[in-house]
């Protein structure tokens, strides 16, 4: 997929923010926002979308907006945080697009550093958390197990310890949004798209404030439906709950065990850093 020079006169970085009952962290996390993007020399927005919140998170966006021009609110309903992705996506003005969550997990000071991947040609710059070890141990287990379902069902290769926290160039958004089906996973759906990749690695942080959506069950609903999603572009046969459980089976004795060291096995090979840019991994695109 080559980038070619935009045409249009937007920002050159559109930040989207899936929001849902954020409002305890929002006011830092804005600020934090807005003072590292300063460093991105250029013109950029903020798109924040709100998936249907009960708090005082709409208030909260449509304040951030009344006071800067270079926010967008978008109110939609509850209706989940990929699906709010792609309706940030399908607002966002710029020549590339970056997607962060609200609750400062993602440091927002790369998001200058992933700007300058962008304009040394790189189309897709993913933000990967440094350590394998970061986080709750059943939650490391579990995105072993996912990992390895998408390979066995949907022949996706998903980075380990990259998410949604990646920037995007205008033609891999635009080709993202011209798949409406695969938008339940907007990861899966990017992984797909050929291109040329970069990795900027980050260290794993807890969240700044107020209480995660994902539990367990809801990650295993999510898990089973982001698969759903991989399978529509995969030519192999459809997905049956049959296949899912032996999937599941399958992948939970392997995962069980899958060391640190034997983790590459879902991941692609090993990337090699650019000598001019340290902390950054790179990767060509499929």
């Amino acid at each position: 997929m080559t980038r070619a020079t935009p045409a249009r006169h937007g920002p050159l970085l559109s930040v989207v923010v899936a929001c849902r009952d954020e409002a305890e962290v929002l006011p830092e996390f804005h600020a934090t926002l807005l003072a590292d993007l300063r460093r991105v020399d250029r013109c950029w927005e903020i798109v924040y979308a709100d998936d249907g919140s009960r708090d005082g998170t709409a208030d909260t966006l449509r304040a951030f907006a009344a006071a800067d021009s270079r926010v967008v609110c978008l109110s939609l309903g509850r209706r989940g945080k990929d699906a709010a992705m792609a309706a940030g996506l399908a607002r966002a003005a710029g020549d590339c697009v970056a997607f962060v969550d609200a609750d400062l997990q993602h440091p927002t000071a790369l998001l200058a550093p992933m700007v300058a991947q962008y304009e040394r040609g790189f189309e897709q710059v993913m933000a990967r958390r440094r350590h394998v070890h970061s986080g709750r141990a059943d939650r490391r287990f579990g995105s072993r197990a996912f990992h390895l379902l998408t390979r066995i069902l949907c022949d996706v290769e998903l980075l380990e310890g990259t998410g949604d926290f990646r920037l995007v160039g205008r033609p891999v958004a635009d080709a993202a949004l011209a798949r409406p089906g695969q938008h339940s996973y907007m990861r899966g759906l990017f992984a797909s798209l050929p291109s040329r990749s970069v990795c900027v690695d980050y260290d794993w942080r807890p969240r700044a404030a107020g209480r995660s959506a994902w539990g367990t069950v809801a990650l295993v609903r999510y898990g089973v439906r982001a698969l759903m999603a991989c399978r529509t572009s995969s030519p192999t046969p459809s997905l049956t709950p049959g296949a899912v459980v032996t999937a599941c089976e399958e992948a939970m004795v392997t995962a069980e065990s899958v060391s640190a060291s034997a983790a590459r096995v879902v991941r692609k090979p090993e990337l090699r850093p650019p000598s001019t840019a340290p902390g950054v991994r790179s990767t060509s695109g499929r």
